[in-house]
Parts: C-alpha cells; structure tokens; sequence
C-alpha cells in the first residue's frame, strides 16, 4: 500500500499539470543556435489580426532542448480571442521566408498541441470549433487573392502597380465580406457612404468578377433607396409644415390688413361719429357738432361696434391706436 501512495501522486501531478495546460508541443528549429529560445503569446485585434501596432504580449514560455515548450491556461481569455505564438532568429537572414509565427483562435476552455514537422510551427490539434472555421477563411481568402494575382500576372505580368491595386482591392472586398458575416456592414456604409461608392467604381472597372461584389453593390442600392424614401418622407413633412406656416401667415396677414384699414366698411358719417369718439366727444356732443339728432349718434355709435366687432368706447380706442389692456 506504501509503494502506491507515490505512483498516485505521480498521476495525480501530471494530471493536474496537463489539465493547466492550455497550449503545449514543439517548435520546430533547423538550428538551435539560429534561434532565441523563447516563444512568445501575444493577443490580437479580432477587426485587424494584420495591423502589428494592436499586437498585446501576453506571455513568453522557454523552449527545452527538445523543442517542447508550453503555456498555461491561465494566459487565455474564457471566451474566444485571436492570439499569436511568434519566435525570433539570433541571427537575421536576407530574404528570409521561413513562418516564423501562427495564429489562432483560442480560449481558456480548449486545448491545442503542436505537432513536430517541417516548419517552425507544424500542423497542430485544437479544440475550439471557432479556429477550424476561421481557418477555412484564411485558406478560402489566401486562394481568392492567388487566383486574381494569377489571372493578373496572365494578362500583363509587367504592370506591378496593376497587381498591387488588385491585391488592395481584394483585400478590401475581404474584409467587406467579413463586415457582412458580423451583421456590421450597413451601419458601417451608412457611416462611409462616399468611400462605399467610390470602392465600388474601383470594383467594376477591376477584373474581379461582378458575382463577388454583387452582395456589397446590392446591400449599396438597398440602404440608398432607403436613403432617398427617407429624404423624400421629410421633404414631405416639411412641405407640409411650411404650407401650415403659409396657411398661418396669410390669415394673420388678413387679420393685421382687417385692423390697419378699420374704416372700410363705415359710411362716411359713420367715420366722422368715430373720429369724434376717439376725440373723446359725448354723444350730445357729436349731435351738435354734426348737426343730427342724439337717437341718430346712437344708431351710428351701434353700427360702428357691430361692423368693427367691439363692446365699447374703450375697445374702439383700443383697436384704433394698437394698445392693448
């Protein structure tokens, strides 16, 4: 029983140390000397895994003689992110084309074991369902873009400036195409509008097929459509509040030319009965200085309210002078 106790420790230990294991396998150099023995885990921007500048270090494990090397799970995000395991040569070489990183798709919950191989980083295993498919998309784009650079050096295998705009273009309509997939395409169009069109003149005039930008000019035709519906219903409302202000401003118009020509519609005795209200005459008064009776004032005097819609002496005042009370 003694003699177990150290066998089940052993098993245990390795079982916990390979369980803390996130990332573990080899690294692949032709000359030891030729490289540092260090890897190094880095995170990257998932909306630009290219751009070096949004590259954050995470962590840098040694690498045994043997090439084996290992990072715990701790490094790692519990959801899924874009990481990077790199190595740097000691010595520099010119024309070096050798992969000296990969990139993957990770999270705390998997696990990936690198393989020994040719290449620096060999084929590796890895859990996450998530980088299986991001790679398929790193292979589908690396082939579209050697298709067209292929086609291109066909055509005129002299013109490289031709070669290296079509590769831009490529890479945009890439990127285009992942804006899609994350539902995150119309609101960036609708935010660069000009840039969207002028990407798609450049796209109609390239060799690339009108199919593999059909989706971006049909997304393009859509939201500008949407676009003119939506100027076309504010026009609409807005005609329709500047005839209500029209509407608003010929009646007061009306109502302002009633008030500044009071005596329109006064017989010309009724003007001068007013004229001398105004004055501050009595009705007695007005009698004796237009030489008609007191009973005919007063008929004047009601004829006036009624036609200029007023109460009283003080309201006539009133509306002839502009006052207000």
């Amino acid at each position: 029983m003694k003699n177990l106790i150290p066998l089940l420790v052993f098993i245990f230990t390795g079982l916990h140390l390979n369980a803390q294991q996130a990332v573990s396998g080899f690294v692949n150099f032709d000359s030891s000397s030729d490289w540092k023995p260090q890897i190094y885990l880095s995170h990257l921007s998932v909306s630009n895994t290219t751009n070096q500048n949004e590259v954050t270090p995470i962590a840098i494990a040694d690498v045994q003689k043997n090439g084996f090397f290992k990072f715990d799970k701790k490094h790692f995000s519990d959801s899924n992110k874009i990481y990077r395991l790199h190595v740097e040569r000691i010595r520099k070489i010119v024309n070096d084309s050798v992969t000296k990183e990969v990139r993957f798709m990770f999270s705390a919950k998997d696990k990936i074991e690198f393989k020994k191989g040719p290449q620096v980083f060999g084929a590796y295993t890895n859990t996450n369902r998530g980088d299986r498919e991001w790679q398929k998309l790193k292979t589908f784009e690396s082939n579209l873009v050697r298709q067209y650079l292929a086609q291109e050096n066909q055509i005129d295998p002299r013109k490289g400036f031709v070669k290296d705009s079509l590769q831009i273009l490529m890479v945009k309509l890439i990127g285009i195409k992942q804006l899609a997939d994350k539902k995150l395409l119309d609101k960036d169009i609708s935010e660069n509008p000009t840039y969207y069109l002028e990407l798609l003149s450049a796209l109609k005039e390239s060799p690339i097929e009108a199919s593999e930008y059909w989706f971006l000019e049909k997304r393009l035709a859509y939201l500008t459509q949407l676009a003119m519906e939506q100027e076309l219903k504010t026009s609409r409302w807005l005609n329709l509040i500047l005839l209500v202000l029209v509407a608003g401003l010929g009646i007061l118009s009306i109502k302002l030319h009633r008030r500044s020509l009071p005596n329109a519609h006064l017989s010309r005795q009724e003007k001068n009965v007013k004229a001398l209200i105004l004055e501050g005459k009595t009705n007695k008064e007005i009698a004796n200085e237009l030489f008609i009776s007191l009973s005919t004032v007063k008929t004047h005097i009601t004829s006036i309210y009624s036609k200029l819609n007023v109460k009283g002496r003080q309201e006539l005042l009133q509306k002839s002078t502009g006052a207000s009370t």
